[in-house]
């Protein structure tokens, strides 16, 4: 295992895990304590980035810090996901919805809080997706011989659609009577923000897929705020 990239990547998730900590402390009632939420946390960042450590060396991803490759594929994919995704969501699903559901959905947003999403999302998920689970999903399929192409497109899809699914919990924690629809965005999105962020962080680096996932949240938080007061000032 390559301690320094533990080192490194475990430290760059520490502003996220407090962020995320200082939210849910507020605004999430559950049966764990504080401290218990903290510690889960903590350990799950904890071992992705050992994960990561461990298997990226062992394959073929870009392990230097090259400041044209992250401007090329975090930026750019970074801005074509997020304005793709915004199109989506503002011109088919929001118009399907109640304004009830709408308004939960904004309303959960604005508690989880932009810095908690910018860095909790934008770093520790691309840690625990990308730098622990896809990189062990490109050394799994080279163990099975699959080509370098293969394995990684196997990989970025797999890694996408569990980076989906984890999110489907959430939903009933957001929206009181979630529809179909709400379940259908939620595994569109999250795999389109997996597929460019798993694209991004093969040509990138890991780098390269945490500004992929904090431009979709830093681009639409804006907007959100714009349609929040909009929606209650009528």
């Amino acid at each position: 295992m390559n301690w320094i990239y533990f080192v490194l990547v475990f430290t760059i998730c520490i502003p996220g895990i407090y962020f995320m900590y200082q939210s849910e402390k507020i605004h999430i009632r559950d049966d764990l304590t504080n401290g218990q939420r903290l510690i889960a946390h903590g350990l799950t960042a904890l071992v992705f980035s050992a994960m990561g450590a461990y298997f990226v060396p062992k394959i073929h991803l870009v392990q230097e810090i090259e400041i044209s490759q992250i401007l090329l594929y975090g930026l750019g994919l970074g801005v074509i996901c997020s304005l793709s995704h915004l199109l989506f969501y503002y011109m088919y699903v929001v118009p399907r919805l109640t304004k009830t559901d709408y308004m939960e959905i904004e309303t959960s947003y604005v508690n989880i809080g932009i810095l908690s999403r910018v860095f909790y999302g934008g770093v520790v998920e691309e840690v625990i997706f990308r730098w622990g689970l896809l990189s062990l999903f490109i050394w799994l399929f080279q163990l099975m011989s699959m080509g370098d192409g293969v394995s990684t497109l196997f990989a970025i899809s797999i890694s996408s659609v569990l980076f989906a699914v984890v999110h489907l919990p959430n939903i009933k924690l957001v929206v009181s009577q979630p529809k179909s629809l709400m379940y259908v965005y939620t595994i569109i999105s999250n795999i389109w923000v997996g597929f460019f962020a798993g694209v991004a962080f093969i040509q990138g680096g890991l780098l390269a897929s945490i500004f992929v996932h904090m431009l979709f949240h830093l681009i639409w938080w804006p907007i959100q705020n714009r349609e929040n007061v909009k929606s209650h000032s009528k």
